[in-house]
């Protein structure tokens, strides 16, 4: 008796704009299956993976993981979803162990030392397991990220042309280490381009034009199917038909010519109507069936301290060991101070006047600028989609970003007072003064990781980030800027008032950012 689908695609659609990348397909995977998506460039095989791991949201259908249901439940499908995207998701300031050390805790994966270095042995890269991945090779990258996909324990793995770059030796590890996981049970869908690679898949599944146009065994595949196929199925879409053609009209669900290629058949849905009945959620089963990363989504605290734990220490020591935003940074505060008091020689009550000014206009730069570059980095390197990936509320990647940005912003301030110090001669290390700096700096730091998050699909981010950050952090400025001209004023009650209106503008940026960060990031 053949076991149940552990991942159906049930008439999945999507759109960009006015084309279609997706139209109504249908899949089922079982455990212990290896599928192949076959297809021309732009078929559409990138895009069914990524709404398969909830990076992409259906424009209709559903899909559906081991019970769970995309849309809604993308937390759910996630923490039964590995993903190798087109992209390795590595960071090029850490080593091999640490990139592998940092998903297993990001992700929720067991932190077993052991898995770790097997992963890395299985794919060839133990002896270079210490070395900074800034060095590898592409064919070395593609390595180390399937490594990271091994060692992911989801019952689904999703391989985004997983032989890209791999000379011989590394095709033949990354196919036994496939062959290894089929055999624990694991379901496999691997979007490939080589007709060679097929042999490696028990089935076979074409797509052209965002359809699934046929389906077989491997060995009916051969490169000149795949010919046919490709332009007949583009004579579906408006394009030429080739005299070949003929051969797949059965594929296309037509009636049968002679010739046609053997062992083809038609791609069609293997149910008819509604929602498949073994796949309708049973969450006691679910939770019976319980992988590492499940446990730690439903252990409370454990579930928000570790991802935001490794985000934390991946981003300290990426920036401590490249230092491409913080160096600069405090260069800009230091300089900016020093020519401003160099400038102008202010008498003290002008001092007190001018300087909260240009501390808080400082710190909007640095926060635009600063926050933008990390922000803007994590497109750069393609390791945004990989944290996209976190099975759980995805607003813990807001909280664990707007920390490190806190941090960052935390430093410019301490060197500005240093400096406001040494070239004005004017003091700003009064208890309520860091007060306000620290309750702005948390604003600041929420408000731009917001915001380069909704602005991460555009192209002009870093160039949009600060025309929408300056209108909407002017409250938080105003309010600064008068709390600590209050203090220096020796105004007590005036202080207090805006303070209250700092913690309020926090309070409310906090509050929106939990609630649409899960929107604003998914495409």
């Amino acid at each position: 008796m053949e076991s149940s689908p552990v991942l159906r695609l049930e008439r999945v659609s999507k759109a960009f704009g006015p084309r279609w990348a997706l139209q109504e397909v249908s899949l089922a995977v079982r455990q212990g299956e290896i599928v192949a998506l076959m297809g021309p460039n732009g078929a559409g095989k990138s895009t069914l993976l990524r709404v398969a791991a909830t990076l992409l949201r259906p424009a209709s259908g559903v899909v559906w993981v081991e019970g769970y249901r995309w849309p809604p439940d993308g937390a759910g499908v996630r923490a039964r979803v590995a993903l190798l995207g087109h992209q390795p998701w590595l960071y090029p300031d850490l080593t091999a162990e640490e990139n592998l050390r940092f998903y297993q805790r990001f992700y929720g994966w067991s932190e077993d030392q052991e898995a770790l270095w097997r992963a890395l042995e299985r794919m060839g890269l133990a002896e270079r397991a210490h070395e900074r991945v800034r060095g590898f090779s592409r064919g070395m990258l593609q390595r180390l990220a399937l490594a990271r996909a091994f060692l992911s324990p989801a019952p689904v793995l999703l391989l985004d042309e997983p032989f890209a770059g791999l000379d011989v030796v590394g095709l033949e590890q990354a196919r036994e280490a496939i062959r290894e996981l089929t055999a624990q049970g694991r379901a496999l869908v691997a979007a490939l381009h080589d007709p060679a690679a097929v042999d490696v898949a028990h089935r076979v599944v074409v797509l052209v034009g965002g359809r699934l146009v046929a389906e077989g065994p491997p060995e009916a595949f051969h490169e000149r199917a795949l010919q046919d196929l490709y332009r007949t199925g583009y004579a579906a879409h408006g394009l030429p038909e080739s005299t070949s053609s003929r051969k797949s009209l059965l594929i296309l669900g037509r009636p049968a010519k002679p010739g046609t290629a053997p062992g083809l058949h038609p791609a069609e849905p293997a149910w008819e109507g509604g929602l498949s009945p073994d796949l309708h959620p049973v969450r006691e089963a679910a939770i019976s069936r319980a992988l590492p990363g499940e446990t730690a989504l439903r252990s409370g605290l454990a579930s928000v301290v570790r991802p935001m734990s490794a985000l934390l220490w991946k981003d300290l020591r990426v920036e401590g060991r490249g230092r491409e935003t913080l160096a600069p940074l405090l260069t800009l505060a230091g300089l900016s101070l020093f020519l401003f008091g160099a400038a102008f020689e202010l008498r003290p009550d002008l001092a007190r006047a001018f300087v909260p000014v240009f501390l808080w206009m400082l710190l909007l730069f640095a926060s635009s600028l600063g926050v933008g570059r990390m922000m803007a980095s994590e497109i750069d390197r393609g390791t945004w989609e990989g944290l996209l990936l976190v099975p759980g509320d995805r607003s813990l990647l807001f909280w664990g970003k707007a920390i490190v940005h806190g941090l960052l912003l935390g430093l410019v301030i301490a060197l500005s007072l240093i400096a406001v110090g040494v070239f004005f001669n004017l003091s700003l290390w009064d208890p309520r003064v860091l007060l306000l700096l620290a309750l702005g700096a948390a604003g600041l730091a929420g408000v731009t990781t917001l915001l380069a998050a909704m602005a991460m699909a555009t192209r002009a981010r870093e160039l949009l980030l600060p025309i929408l950050l300056f209108p909407v952090a002017a409250p938080l400025l105003i309010a600064g800027i008068q709390g600590i001209r209050a203090i220096l004023e020796a105004d007590p009650s005036g202080w207090g008032t805006w303070a209250q209106i700092l913690i309020a503008y926090d309070l409310l940026l906090f509050t929106v950012a939990w609630l649409v960060f899960e929107e604003a990031v998914s495409a």
